[in-house]
Formats: structure tokens, sequence, C-alpha cells
């Protein structure tokens, strides 16, 4: 018998107070006003406001409150503008490990998914192994076979995890507003809209049909890349529960032995994974964010197999030319530049204080670039920086904070595979000739031009604008003391267009200062008839 939704919420919520109570938490969870007679009475026989190591508290706390929790706890591993930087370098360490789901509730997800027995003559695959060779929280791996004889690894969604994930975010936001309403002194750190962003990311992860288009997006942009393979997907055999792929042989890249034994180069490796992240970063504009040893494996030719492709990060161009001038800032030891690089990028206000903003990036860099070239760490570069410019307003950007994040993790393969070992200079020919393409002269002037096209874009779409604002006001809905004559505006608006596309043209053109002057004017009149009353 199932319990009332309404009952299920209460008995969890008094579990979180008491979990809270124990953890040396007691204060957080009275103000929370969760379980409250009974956590009131712990927080006064401990006497203890919060403990002394909040970081391992909290990351104990996640770890029992289940799957949802650790992977929320993972994502604010990340979040180094909201956490302290002790507390974030703690959660690191949560770790998405549950024992496997049986057998049945696989096959059922499988043959509802499909509407076909697992297995047999009118069933989905040949053979399929009972045992699974991975599992986590949202889903776990088995090997199976089909019937070309082709062998395949079948991803299977956890039987009811979206059900249980579902309940566990509801919980998370009623959380989230109580910690807005009752500790108004941490507003800044904006709680519900901190887990809007988390419930997105994994609700991604729960469609594995979604995580089958990245991986074949991967397997477009790698086509023609020697050495890097995407295993193939099995769209006939994909489903939002069940994704299958070309079964992949080799051996997990952190398993430095093995790989030696076998005859590889393990500096080549390393060169060769971290080349091939800086590509999907800087030349695709979109990454593999899950790039743990588990999900990069080494066949036997030595080609580097990448797998599991639930998490993405996406760049705009935008993005990483902001990244590319504010690294190749730092690397000049240009501190100036590098708060320049901000502003420009409008990622924190234009009137910032430069000289402050660079003696904060300077107090950063240093002792980080200080350190021999083995042990200079751009991913933790990046994360002091984010926990900085949070005293300048620097907005959030998610794809950078998950960016760090992967860079962290692909920091830690390299140095598993070649003690040495510094992706960034490992790297450095393939980036150095991306920044030459996109930071040089034909890189600058293909900014302007994605500029001007914008703007043009926008000048286009004026008179549609200013049209729609003219409906509205012929049905009522915006009103004027002189009501202004539709002629003149429509025409205004067309000259404005017409004389601000002159300006694009003339810029890019070099028409001379007469089309340029002629334009202003066009466009000038546009503005005085839009503006106009009848």
């Amino acid at each position: 018998m199932r319990l009332p939704a309404n009952l299920r919420r209460n008995i969890r919520l008094m579990r979180i107070g008491h979990i809270l109570a124990t953890h040396g938490m007691a204060a957080l969870a009275v103000r929370l006003r969760l379980f409250y007679p009974y956590v009131w009475l712990v927080q006064l026989f401990r006497g203890d406001e919060l403990p002394k190591d909040l970081g391992t508290q909290i990351r104990l706390v996640l770890e029992q409150l289940g799957p949802t929790f650790i992977k929320f706890g993972q994502m604010l591993s990340t979040r180094v503008d909201l956490l302290p930087l002790d507390v974030a370098l703690e959660l690191k360490k949560l770790q998405d490990d549950v024992p496997p789901e049986s057998f049945e509730k696989v096959r059922r997800v499988i043959e509802q998914s499909f509407k076909q027995p697992l297995t047999g003559d009118d069933g989905v695959y040949a053979a399929f192994d009972e045992t699974p060779v991975a599992a986590a929280s949202i889903a776990q791996v088995h090997f199976a076979e089909l019937k070309d004889g082709r062998k395949v690894a079948v991803k299977v969604r956890r039987d009811h995890i979206s059900r249980t994930i579902e309940s566990d975010l509801a919980i998370l936001k009623l959380l989230a507003g109580l910690f807005h309403r009752y500790f108004p002194e941490y507003h800044r750190l904006k709680a519900p809209q901190v887990i809007e962003e988390f419930a997105t990311t994994i609700r991604g992860e729960l469609n594995l049909r979604a995580e089958a288009a990245h991986a074949s997006r991967f397997g477009e942009n790698f086509a023609e890349v020697e050495g890097v393979r995407v295993p193939e997907v099995m769209w006939d055999y994909t489903h939002t529960e069940v994704l299958t792929t070309e079964r992949i042989s080799g051996t997990p890249i952190d398993e430095r032995e093995k790989l030696e034994a076998a005859g590889h180069d393990c500096l080549k490796l390393c060169e060769r994974a971290a080349t091939q992240f800086f590509r999907m970063v800087f030349t695709d504009g979109y990454f593999h964010a899950d790039m743990h040893p588990g999900n990069i494996f080494v066949g036997d030719n030595g080609d580097i197999i990448f797998i599991d492709f639930g998490i993405v990060g996406r760049l705009d161009i935008k993005s990483r030319r902001y990244i590319a001038g504010m690294l190749l800032a730092f690397l000049q030891e240009d501190y100036r530049r590098a708060a320049e690089v901000h502003v420009e990028a409008g990622y924190v206000p234009a009137e910032t204080d430069i000289s402050a903003f660079e003696d904060a990036l300077r107090e950063i860099a240093v002792p980080i670039f200080n350190r021999p070239l083995a042990d200079i760490s751009i991913a933790e570069l990046l994360l002091s920086m984010f926990a900085v410019t949070e005293r300048f307003k620097m907005e959030t950007q998610p794809q950078l904070l998950l960016l760090q994040k992967t860079m962290v993790v692909i920091e830690g393969v390299a140095r598993e595979l070649a003690d040495q070992a510094n992706i960034w200079m490992l790297a450095r020919p393939m980036i150095t000739e991306w920044m030459a393409r996109h930071m040089g002269p034909v890189g600058k002037a293909e900014a302007l031009g994605e500029e001007i096209r914008g703007q043009l874009y926008n000048w286009m779409q004026l008179p549609a604008k200013v049209d729609g604002v003219l409906s509205r006001i012929e049905q009522g809905e915006v009103s004027f003391n002189n009501e202004p004559s539709r002629f003149s505006v429509v025409a205004g608006a067309m000259l404005s267009a017409a004389g601000g596309g002159g300006l694009v043209w003339s810029a890019v053109n070099d028409g001379g200062t007469g089309l340029l002057l002629l334009s202003a004017t066009v466009m000038g009149l546009g503005f005085v008839l839009t503006m106009s009353r009848g």
C-alpha cells in the first residue's frame, strides 16, 4: 500500500531534519522549521551553531539522503560563486555509487519500452547478459547481442527513477523556498534558481534518447579526427529509457600499468586526450562534461574512446573567445588585460574598477603560475577566479562552471597517465592555432562582422515590431494622449532601417564619408518620424 504523497513528503522532511540535527546543523534545521520541537532539543543539548568541518558534514548529509541529493552536491561542488572554497572542494568527493537494480526490473523496463520480450524469436535481443557491467544512480549497463550478431552495450534506466527524482526535486524546491524565506541574509545565493538549474540538468540525464543524440553528434564531430572514436548508436534499439550502442573493447584510461604493459605510450595518450578535450571546447564549442576515467577508454590500437554522453557543455563563440583571451592574458601575466577581457565580454559591469579587479586577479594567479610547469592548474585558476569575481558582481555563467568542473577531472586523468603532464601545454599547438585564427586580425574581423549582422538583423525587424505596437494601439491595448500617425511611424521605421543598413554597408565596404553622412541623415529622419505624434 502506497502512502499519500503529502504524508511521504512530511516523513521525508522529518528525516532530513533528523539528519541535519545529528550532523551538527540543528540550528539550520530550526531556522528552516523542520521537525521543529525535536531539532530544537538537539540544538539545546549540543549547543553548537555549525560544525567546524562544515564541508565534511554537508557531504555526509547528502550521502545519507540518496542519489538525487548526491548529484545535487556534485553540481554544487562547481558553484564556488555560491559556496566557500573548502566546502566546494569537499563536495567534489561525493561518489555516485549505488547497488545495481535487479534483473527482473531491468527486463520489465526494456519489455515495456519496446513492447516485445527481452530475448527469444520475437525478442529485442538475441542474447542479454543478466549481470551489469556498470551501475549508477540513474541507469546501469548490460552487455547484449543483436540478432545479426553485433555485440552491443545496453544502458537501462532504473525502474521508477523518474518518479523518485521528481519527488526529491519537489523536496529540494521546498527546502530552497524555506531557505530563501528564513535566511534573507543569503538572498544573493538565489536558492530557488539554483534548484531549477539542477532540475533541468538531471531531467536531461533521464532521457536516454537525448544522450543518444549527443553521442551521435560527437561521432560526427570526430569523424575526421584520427585516433578518436565514439561508439555507434543503434537507433532501432534505443528508447527514452533504453540506449543501445556498439560494444567497445579497451582499457580505462586511468589504468596506467595495464596500458604500459600493452605497449602504449602514456604521455602520448595524455597529449591526445588533452588535445581532443580542447578541440571539443574551442573548435566545436560542444564538450563532454563527464570525462571521468570510467568514461574514457584506450583501444588496443591506441584509439581514445569516449562513452557516456549524459552531460554535455555548450560554448558559443563569444564564450570561447572570452576563455581564450582570458587564459592568454594570464599566461602572459598581463592581469590588466585579463580584467579588461571580463568587462569586454559583459561578464562584469562596465563601471567595474579595473585597477581593483586587476589586483584581485593577480592575487589568485601569481601563486599558481609561480609553481613548476607540471603543477600549474588551469582548472584551479578558473575555480579561484569564479570565487573572487563574485565580489565584482560577475553574473553566474553556468557553461563556464561546467567547463571548470570538467577541466578538474581531465587534469586529474592526465596526471594519472603522466606525472609531469600539463594538459594546457600538451594541447598548446592546437590551442595556439585556434587563437591565431580566432583572436588575430581575421578572427576580429569575423567578430565585427557577426556584431554588424546582428545589428542589421535588429534594424530589419524594427518595422515588424513597430507594426505590432500599432496593432495593439488599434485594439485599445495601448493609448496615447495624441494618437500617432500610422503612416509617419511606419515610414520612419523604414527610413531608420534603411539608414542603419546603409551605415553597416558603408562600414564593411568602406563606402566613404559622403555615404556615411547620407545614411546617418536618413536614419535620423526616420527616428524623427517614428517618434512624431500626428
